[in-house]
């Protein structure tokens, strides 16, 4: 595999495990929020349901409990009349002109109805014996034993219509006869007027909840649904309301459930469209900047030894340079700017080529970059020419440190060719940039040209001296 398809690699497995993280994070981000939300959602609905729950088991519970009131007129004539109720008719019509809703109000002595109003339109229903009949027995059967109001129904009449009934069962209050039963005072109620005139079930329509009243029916066991919302339910909550010696029951549930299954699925295939493509925007701009860094690279970077290279230098030196000389991070170092330059490096690229001189350009790259600090930094300036730029203290009076002396003798080095060893040696210019040298700067040059020729000469004069005393040996 070649370097170019290996980095290709390398860059499409790197984008992936981008696009993966990327994913998986937003993902985590996102449900959690989806869980806070239906969290948030499911206690405030169940919080709702229970104060509806309690509201309705209150109101209709108290509704009831007042229509079962409307006995005791009956009960009181029964006594005041001695038992011969004779003015049932009066007492009977009172009591309908507070109840639009009453079908009829009957007595029953000895469970078998003989008093009827209204007359005519109830007048089927005398001798009816309650005892006796089998819808009806079981909950009349209840009133006479426990001696209290019973509620009844709501069931089908037999001159028509549904009703609700109120049992009051009646007995002799003397002592002699207080275990005698005497009979039944009755009121059916139309259902379901009675209650819904006086129980505003639409409040639970317009907060979005569905309901059902219910109870079981005392005769075969069964469920019997008294009232329901238009839609059906299936999760809900089950209230009951305790009545005269029955219980009826009410469900409750939001309409669109306690968890809205509907609205989870949309929100879920939303967010992972969401996290897809955030995560290919994330690994998108992750290859920009992979793709920015190579451009950078190829701009500022020299192809054959990786040094930075001469446009990296005046783009980072000239700001580098006036901050220094500002005085900026100059705590007990200095600035150094120094230019190397390989001896005789034409005379290696004619007579060993330049396979050859490009290895020991190399080589000598890799030298210079281990002398480097974190802060300093190498470029080649072209051909066999190099530049450092370092921070170091000035230990003598020489305008060199000894960091920088002993620098130049590690950078110099043998090439084995063949079995022929070929010295590399360096010339070296170095100066610290200060104000005063500035003093001499023409005016067409900038700061950073001013220095980096004055290293430069410096350069030259040590190559100049090491020419002459090579010669002077020879």
């Amino acid at each position: 595999m070649t370097l170019h398809h290996w980095k290709k690699s390398e860059r499409g497995s790197g984008t992936l495990a981008v696009y993966t993280g990327a994913f998986i994070y937003s993902a985590v981000i996102i449900f959690f929020c989806i869980f806070i939300f239906f969290r948030d959602d499911y206690n405030e609905k169940q919080r709702l349901t229970r104060f509806y729950g309690y509201l309705f088991v209150e109101k209709i519970s108290r509704q009831l409990y007042d229509l079962s009131t409307d006995l005791i007129p009956l009960y009181t004539l029964a006594s005041v009349d001695n038992w011969s109720i004779k003015d049932f008719n009066t007492t009977a019509q009172e009591i309908a002109k507070s109840r639009p809703e009453i079908m009829t109000i009957n007595f029953a002595p000895n469970g078998v109805v003989s008093h009827v109003f209204p007359y005519e339109e109830n007048k089927v229903a005398l001798g009816h014996d309650l005892l006796k009949d089998e819808e009806r027995r079981k909950e009349t059967e209840l009133a006479k034993d426990t001696q209290k109001i019973t509620l009844s129904g709501p069931f089908h009449l037999r001159q028509g219509g549904v009703g609700l009934a109120f049992r009051q069962p009646i007995y002799f209050p003397s002592d002699e006869r207080k275990n005698d039963f005497w009979g039944f005072a009755v009121i059916i109620y139309r259902f379901p007027d009675i209650l819904v005139s006086r129980v505003n079930f639409e409040i639970l329509t317009q907060a979005e909840f569905n309901w059902r009243l219910w109870r079981i029916n005392p005769t075969d066991g069964k469920k019997a649904v008294l009232l329901h919302s238009e839609e059906p339910l299936d999760d809900f909550v089950t209230y009951d309301i305790e009545l005269q010696n029955a219980t009826w029951h009410m469900d409750i549930a939001p309409k669109s459930g306690f968890l809205n299954v509907k609205r989870l699925v949309i929100l879920v295939c939303i967010s992972l469209l969401v996290c897809a493509a955030l995560s290919f925007l994330a690994a998108y701009f992750v290859q920009l900047i992979a793709k920015y860094k190579d451009i950078k690279k190829e701009v500022f970077l020299d192809s054959l030894t990786g040094l930075y290279n001469k446009k990296f230098f005046w783009e980072t030196f000239e700001p580098l340079l006036e901050k220094y000389l500002q005085g900026y991070g100059t705590r007990n170092t200095n600035l150094f700017l120094c230019v190397f330059d390989l001896n005789n490096f034409k005379r290696i690229n004619d007579s060993f080529g330049h396979v050859i001189g490009d290895q020991i350009l190399i080589e000598f790259s890799r030298k210079l970059l281990r002398e480097l600090d974190y802060n300093e930094f190498a470029v080649r300036f072209g051909g066999d020419e190099f530049i450092a730029v370092l921070y170091c203290p000035l230990d003598d009076s020489t305008d060199s440190p000894k960091r920088i002396r002993d620098m130049k003798s590690r950078l110099e080095f043998t090439y084995r060719i063949g079995e022929e060893d070929l010295d590399v040696t360096v010339s070296m210019g170095t100066l610290s940039p200060s104000n005063e040298m500035l003093l001499g700067k023409p005016a067409h040059m900038s700061a950073g040209e001013f220095f980096l020729e004055l290293a430069d000469r410096r350069m030259y004069i040590e190559k100049n001296s090491r020419t002459t005393s090579n010669k002077s040996g020879q």
